[in-house]
């Protein structure tokens, strides 16, 4: 019987996954775990293959929607809950997809990422997200923390070196940093360590920025919900419009994402 109801459920999620893709005008994978490594002490990478998944049509700065389990070990749980992330890297010629998880934290997510290895299969749907970059922008401010990051990276490396991007970046550490090669970032991310004094934080970081004097620029915005909304309002202050602005909030530091991977708005 245990069996029979564990299979009902399954069918009854894979149903509506479907359901949620077709919705969307996106595809559902089932993606299978090529390799998996720890990046920083923070991030761990994934990457992630199927069939059919060149024509996947990402933009930088988009995520996948995966399917994780709620609960593993002693708290095993054989519903799922979905939990998106940002793609760093696709290669469509390989059909595959680069995630980096952030691990802070025990949420569901995190377990599934920390625990990952090749052969594991997991559903994805894919790709989602809104903010891309802007082609008509003068130059690009990407600002945040380690979950916008993949976000950042793969958005500043898709600009060509004549549209200047500022990257600034919050982490733990020195040991969080990781490469950007990005032709209009030459000098790479400023990095902002979390908690290493008063003045060192991401608000202070962009009260420093110069910004260019030319043309009209788009900033992007992505991490904790009440973070990206001080930034945004700090962003205001310094002269932008809503429409120069681009923000995400990807996790919520006083409640738990919903069952669709959104931290609460409210």
């Amino acid at each position: 019987m245990a069996d029979t109801e564990t299979d009902s459920e399954a069918a009854r999620e894979r149903a509506a996954s479907q359901a949620v893709a077709e919705r969307l005008g996106v595809s559902l994978y089932d993606l299978t775990v090529v390799d998996a490594g720890t990046l920083t002490p923070s991030v761990r990478q994934i990457r992630l293959s199927a069939p059919g998944l060149a024509d996947l049509g990402a933009l930088p700065g988009q995520d996948m929607m995966l399917s994780v389990p709620r609960g593993t070990g002693a708290d095993s749980d054989p519903r799922s809950i979905r939990r998106r992330y940002s793609i760093r890297h696709f290669d469509a010629a390989a059909e595959s997809v680069d995630l980096y998880i952030v691990l802070h934290g025990d949420g569901p997510g995190a377990r599934w990422a920390a625990s990952a290895e090749s052969g594991d299969v997991i559903e994805a749907i894919g790709p989602r997200g809104k903010v891309f970059v802007n082609p008509d922008a003068a130059w690009h401010l990407f600002i945040g923390d380690e979950a916008f990051l993949p976000a950042a990276f793969a958005m500043a490396e898709s600009l060509p070196g004549s549209t200047p991007a500022l990257v600034v970046v919050e982490v733990d550490s020195a040991a969080d940093h990781l490469p950007l090669e990005a032709a209009a970032c030459p000098e790479g991310p400023r990095w902002v360590h979390r908690g290493a004094g008063t003045g060192d934080t991401l608000l202070g970081a962009l009260s420093e920025l110069e910004f260019p004097t030319f043309g009209r620029g788009q900033a992007y915005i992505g991490g904790e919900f009440h973070a990206v909304n001080a930034l945004r309002s700090a962003l205001v202050e310094r002269g932008l419009d809503a429409e120069q602005i681009s923000p995400k909030a990807y996790w919520r530091s006083d409640s738990a994402n919903a069952g669709n991977g959104e931290p609460p708005k409210e």
